[in-house]
């Protein structure tokens, strides 16, 4: 089956649409509000005023020893926040949210094993050329979905299913994903730039950094969710399990 982008892209839209509610309480919860805490508390790297590559690699890399438990935690959260959503959008779907949060938690550990194997495949990947870890990147991106519609607990029967699922569409899949990276994260940027230029005008150059800290966590929020129903759109798509539009509205 070939990936059909108008089809995945409308299905995306419409499953959203069916599942807006559930989709805000569990994407304000594990995806906003770590975002949020992390930018208002954390903050970036200081590297402001640095010139030299070397100086704000060190800089960088010594912000992250610092808060690595920090990122680890909301790492997680992030995770397990971005699982629920794959099992709430998954053909095999839960009544509510709190079916979907258990059935998730059950899958928790097998998601995260499955990730790491998946990173060294493609750390390999790019290791080797820059061209074998951006196919890997477009013929893994199912994995998530597989592991929560069809609840396997095996990460490597996980990412032997996503495989077969993929043959035939990595390509697509990646300049699919691609597309929708770049123009979500053009879009955050200039919003965030936007922003940040009318509270500036706003607060007479002092800002509001908690309001600021709000908008760009909401944004991105919303951007992860965008990518996480396209990835399941994806899936219903080649496993043949779509619905019609028009049904999931109904």
């Amino acid at each position: 089956m070939k990936l059909d982008y108008m089809v995945c892209w409308n299905d995306a839209m419409a499953t959203l649409s069916a599942n807006k509610e559930a989709i805000a309480a569990i994407a304000g919860v594990f995806l906003f509000l770590p975002s949020l805490v992390w930018a208002y508390f954390v903050g970036e790297p200081p590297i402001e005023g640095l010139t030299d590559p070397a100086e704000i690699q060190a800089a960088q890399f010594a912000f992250l020893a610092d808060n690595a438990f920090g990122l680890m935690i909301s790492n997680l959260f992030v995770g397990f926040g971005s699982l629920s959503l794959y099992v709430l959008l998954a053909p095999n779907r839960r009544d509510t949210v709190g079916d979907v949060l258990k059935a998730a938690l059950g899958l928790f550990v097998f998601f995260l094993i499955a990730n790491i194997i998946v990173a060294f495949g493609m750390l390999l990947g790019f290791i080797l050329f820059i061209i074998p870890g951006l196919y890997l990147l477009g013929r893994f991106s199912l994995v998530p979905m597989v592991i929560a519609d069809q609840e396997e607990r095996s990460p490597v029967e996980a990412i032997k299913k996503n495989w077969e699922l993929t043959k035939g569409n990595g390509w697509s899949i990646l300049l699919f994903l691609v597309m929708i990276i770049l123009v979500g994260g053009i879009t955050v940027l200039v919003a965030g730039l936007v922003v940040g230029l009318i509270v500036g005008l706003a607060s007479g150059g002092a800002g509001w950094p908690f309001f600021e800290s709000i908008f760009t966590s909401a944004l991105g929020a919303v951007f992860q969710v965008v990518l996480i129903a396209v990835v399941a759109a994806i899936y219903r798509q080649l496993s043949g399990k779509s619905q019609d539009v028009e049904e999931v509205f109904s």
